[in-house]
This record gives C-alpha cells, structure tokens and sequence, in this order.
C-alpha cells in the first residue's frame, strides 16, 4: 500500500495525433479531421465541428481500456479482481508505479490536453473565411473544456502536476517540475470559464446524435462539480441551480421523461441521451483504438461476448451486501445476482461459433465473475443485436459503441443538494436540496427523505454512480483517516474468503509512473505556476 503515495514518475507525452475517423455510430457522419496546422483550413463551419472529435475518443482509449476502472472502482472497493489479474492489484493494493494502467491513466491525460493544446494554440490561424465566428469559438470552448476535464482527472489522482499550455514549448523542454494543485484548480476553473463563455447552449432532445458533443451547460455543471471538490460550496450551488433551470438535462425515468428508466441509461442505442453531460464516444465498427472494451472486461461469461473471455472484474463483496436498500431499482442494473432476467441482453446458447444467439439472458451463479457470486452489469450490453447494441468489432476483442458516461445529470442534482448542505457534517431540510436529492431516489424506487446529511448524499453518490469512475474520488474528498476507516473495513476477498487491506499510507494519491520519473526527475518538485 505504500506505493500508493510513494511519488515516483514523470511526463513522456507523446503529442497523439487525432486520427481521421468518427467517434461513434451515431456520434457525427462526417470524418474526424486531423489536428489542425497552419494552412490546414477548415472552410465550412461544419468540418470545424467535426475536427474535435478525437477528443472524445481515441485519446482516451488506453485509459478506457483496463486503467480507468483498476485506478477508481477497484481502488475504492467497488469492484474485486483476483490477485492473478492485474486488477487484482488494485484490489489489495499492492501495484507499483510500474504497473501499465498508471502510465495509461497518465498518458492518456496529457496526450488529451497535447491535443487540446494544439487546437487552442492552431485553429484561430486554421480556418477559412466561411467558417463562423461562432463555430470558431465553439471549437475553442471544446477544447478548454477537455483541457479542463483531463487537468481534473490529474490533480484529483496525483495532486501536484505539471501544467503545460504550449506542445512546442514542451517538446524543446520537457524536464519541468510540477505545479501546486492549488493552481491546477484555478487553471480548470480559468478554462471552464472560458468554455461556458464560449460552447453553444443546447436543448437536449430525442435526437441524441446531436448531443454528443458538449455544451456551455456541460461546461457549467463540470465547473459545479469543481467547484464542490474545492468546497466552494456557494458557487457550486449558484452553477448547479443554473444548469437544473436550464432545463437542458433530464432523468431518464424521472418525472419529465416516465416512460424511460435508470435501466435505459445501459443501452447503447440511448447513447448521449437527455440525461448525459459528457461522455466518451467509442465506434464499435471502426479500429482498435475506436472502440469500448467494457462489455468484455464486465460480462461475466463469454455467451455474453464477442470474444473468447470475459468476466476480468468483478462487484465487490462491499458493494453486493452494503449498498442498496431493499428495492433499489439500481442494483440491478449495477451487478447481476442469481436469477436476474435481463430483457435486452442477448447471449449464445452455446460457445460454439455458430451457436444460435438468444435475446433475454437469465444470470445464474455458474457464471460467476472472480468467485464473487455476481456478476457486473453496467456497460454489459450483450451479443451483437444491432437494433441494441450497435456494431461490435470481434476481431479487436468484441469492442462495442457503447458510450463511457464520465459525468450525468443524476450527479448534477446530487452536486447541487450537497452543496445546498455547504459541508461534509450537519443536515438540511432545505426544499431546493430535498427536491434534487430525491428526484434520484424517486427514479431508483426507494423512499424519499425529509431531512439530508453528508453521509446520506454520500451514499447516494455511491449508489448512483457505481462503476463509473466516482467513488475513488469521493473517498479523495474525506479526511483521510475517515477514507482509510471506510476501506480498510471493506471485505476485498471473494464470497468463499474474507479479506481486509491495511493501509500505511498518509494520502490515496497516486504514484507517478516510474517510466516518466526516469525522463524528467523534477516531477517531484513544485514551483508555482505563472499565468499568462
């Protein structure tokens, strides 16, 4: 566990180049273009648009892959994984920062930024005369927007963290120390700003092609959520009531759209519905840097894939017995016990290769993923069927279209009744933050509460967004002797054998990789940053 913090590793950015093409079956019909160089114009407004959409994909694919849930949900205790496996690791918390989803996890954030860099720094000088103002400074916003979102990502993993703003600046000097994390959230907050001044407003409707990329709303409840980390705890409110007013997000199965539900929320075709805020955008059908391994890495038998494993995590004994109440429409759609039908799953009758497909998949516990007596749900989307899924791609380890939800109007709500509480003890009975709080709990089908404290939204937050990403650094946000308490009281073993870590630790920070530490060894300096 002393790796944890123990803060060895540095930058080896390599500047990814945005490939030529699209992000998701539905996400936009025009190519991606290439990152932007002088000369290099973009001549209509929509190629313009179009020009972002690696951030929304390929640079994040090596995070996506296995990194993003090994760092979070394994981490925090929500998912379990074997010790033989890599994300057994996690599990008992044994990794090193050597260990691949670190420098993934890593890398993946600065080759983000590198890219979001290049287009702030390059397109003001790489359009033609028809393209809009508008759509120029729409392109822009984007671009902070992800700069800020990949900035957020680091600081809440590593803390001290070297800002860049220049790739040229950087590639003549890449031996650089790291900034306070006090000035990475004042950097996020600076480009958040810029974004909601510059992202077009929307009006999220039924055609979700049109939402996939983010808006100044999206921008608004990211820099909320900021704001909620930074316990600014009045301007988060201020921001997170402005994007409910809006009107521009909904719950899917909450009371403006009843016919929908929490379950709808795991269904490909539903991808950058009413309720998404920014997700992910992955193609099924194109290359192996395109797609979304999660139904994979998640199904807990191979019927359920398009390829020849599966089932590599798994729900951990913590979040099978300790989280939902009786009722809680999210289990369910979260992991899979014995007996749980799942009418949109479709699955093999056998494992042969020409084995008839079957579309309704009842679990039982032969499948069990890692001896957990369970298996995982959320982003199991079945056999390929298209009119559900979309396209798989077999070859590229059953890769699916399948959007990664990084942030939802769910949270939304519960960012603005925390922030109504304005701290992590007392209650409230304020009506604002009852209203936004059990509009989750009603959509769940769990009982409604009068009075609200801390450890009730903190709980909720766990319940609603498990196995996406957020519980680790919601542990990050508690003292950290409470954070230890919580974990080291988790049985991390599988149903057969109880198993509890014991953490030496001083923070949940972690290591930087070793590779990078190598390359510039001022990583672990800190000098504060000059803003321009």
């Amino acid at each position: 566990m002393k790796n944890i913090i123990k803060r060895s590793g540095a930058i080896a950015m390599t500047l990814v180049l945005l490939m030529s093409s699209s992000c998701s079956q539905d996400f936009l019909d025009v190519p991606a273009e290439g990152t932007p160089t002088i000369g290099n114009y973009y001549d209509s407004d929509v190629k313009l648009d179009n020009a972002s959409n690696g951030l929304y994909s390929l640079v994040w694919f090596n995070m996506n892959k296995s990194a993003f849930y090994g760092i979070t949900d394994v981490i925090s205790g929500n998912m379990y994984a074997d010790i033989y496996n890599d994300f057994g690791k996690f599990t008992d918390l044994s990794f090193t920062n050597s260990q691949s989803f670190i420098s993934d996890a890593w890398r993946s954030c600065y080759g983000a930024i590198a890219n979001s860099n290049a287009y702030i720094n390059s397109l003001p000088k790489s359009v033609g005369p028809n393209v809009t103002k508008e759509a120029l400074n729409n392109a822009l916003g984007e671009s902070h927007f992800i700069r800020a979102f990949s900035y957020f990502f680091l600081v809440r993993l590593w803390g001290n963290v070297p800002i860049i703003e220049n790739n040229a600046d950087y590639s003549l000097n890449y031996v650089i120390p790291s900034n306070p994390s006090e000035d990475v959230y004042k950097f996020i907050e600076n480009d958040l700003k810029f974004a909601i001044a510059n992202l077009r407003t929307k009006n999220r409707g039924s055609n979700y092609a049109a939402n996939a990329h983010v808006s100044s709303g999206s921008a608004k409840a990211l820099l909320a959520k900021v704001y909620l980390y930074e316990k600014k705890y009045e301007l988060a409110r201020a921001l997170a009531q402005e994007v409910i007013n809006s009107g521009e997000f909904k719950l899917l199965g909450g009371d403006e759209l009843p016919l929908k539900s929490f379950a709808d929320l795991w269904l490909q075709k539903n991808n950058n519905n009413e309720e998404s805020i920014f997700a992910w955008q992955w193609n099924g059908a194109g290359g192996y840097f395109d797609g979304n391994f999660s139904n994979t890495l998640f199904a807990p038998e191979n019927r359920l894939v398009e390829t020849t494993y599966s089932g590599q995590i798994a729900p951990s004994q913590d979040l099978i017995k300790n989280v939902y109440e009786d009722g809680d429409k999210r289990r369910k759609e979260t992991f899979m016990l014995p007996g749980d039908f799942y009418p949109n799953l479709t699955y093999a009758q056998t494992l042969d290769v020409d084995s008839p497909l079957v579309l309704g998949y009842t679990f039982s516990l032969q499948y069990e993923a890692q001896k957990s007596g369970a298996g995982l749900k959320k982003y199991v989307i079945g056999k390929e069927n298209l009119p559900i899924t979309g396209p798989f791609n077999p070859q590229f380890n059953g890769e699916s279209s399948m959007n990664s939800y990084m942030m939802r109007y769910a949270e939304l709500l519960l960012i603005h009744a925390e922030a109504i509480l304005g701290s992590q003890s007392g209650s409230t009975s304020d009506p604002n933050a009852l209203k936004s709080f059990n509009a989750v709990r009603r959509r769940a089908g769990v009982p409604e509460k009068t009075t609200i404290s801390f450890d009730d939204i903190f709980k909720e937050r766990r319940a609603e967004l498990a196995c996406e990403g957020d519980y680790y650094f919601d542990l990050g946000r508690l003292p950290f002797s409470q954070a230890k308490a919580i974990l080291e009281a988790q049985n991390r073993g599988n149903r057969d054998a109880e198993k509890h870590i014991s953490i030496s630790a001083s923070s949940l920070l972690l290591p930087y990789p070793s590779d990078d530490l190598i390359k510039n060894p001022k990583l672990k300096e800190v000098v504060p940053y000059t803003f321009k």
